[in-house]
């Protein structure tokens, strides 16, 4: 037998071993994992990306479950408790969170956009801290963190859903800017889509 190739096979092993054990211990602390794969297809794992290019994570047993029609009811279904949990609390319908939780990330809480917004309800970092959102990643901080500045939208423009929801998405200013929803194709697709799973998901909390 080759010894260098048994060396570079015994190398490799090593290191999946101390990747898998490092991933095992993040995910036990809860820990949001990134993984980055270089141009000779190694892939890299790490809870502080140090560079652009690192990915969040997706084990294969949660992508094989909201692949399936029975898993992704199952993953809507999951995050209830925490909606109901921010509509009582911020006064704002649990239909609508949930409507805008569907179309801002697909009920991925591990979701990262490339623009840097986080989790669920999509935070950019510099809101979830004024939120008081220490993790973005954990569902229940994310939710009502996400829902109260869903409240301070809709405060803003009292009895303009539309306006409310495309500030949210473009930012209060662009609404004031444009005085209504602003002209880009992202942000009235978006306030369609969240407008049509608000009238899907009012049967979830009857």
């Amino acid at each position: 037998m080759d010894k260098g190739v048994n060396s570079s096979s015994l190398q490799r092993a090593a290191w999946l071993a101390l990747a898998v054990a490092a991933l095992s211990l993040a995910r036990a602390a809860d820990a949001q994992i990134y993984v980055y794969k270089d141009a000779y297809g190694r892939s890299f794992f790490t809870d502080a990306p140090p560079h652009d290019g690192y990915e969040p994570y997706h084990s294969k047993a949660y992508l094989n479950r909201i692949r399936t029609p029975a898993g992704r009811a199952a993953t809507l279904k999951s995050f209830d408790p925490a909606i109901q949990r921010a509509s009582r609390q911020h006064g704002v319908s649990a239909a609508l969170v949930k409507a805008v939780i569907a179309a801002e990330s697909g009920f991925d809480p591990l979701a990262l956009s490339r623009r840097g917004a986080q989790g669920l309800m999509q935070l950019m970092p510099e809101t979830a801290q004024q939120l008081g959102v220490d993790d973005v990643y954990d569902p229940w901080q994310n939710i009502d963190g996400g829902t109260k500045y869903l409240c301070e939208m809709i405060d803003r423009f009292p009895g303009e859903l539309e306006l409310a929801l495309a500030a949210y998405n473009a930012g209060p200013e662009a609404v004031r800017q444009y005085q209504g929803v602003p002209p880009y194709a992202e942000t009235r697709g978006y306030v369609r889509r969240v407008l049509a799973y608000y009238k899907q998901f009012h049967a979830d909390f009857r």
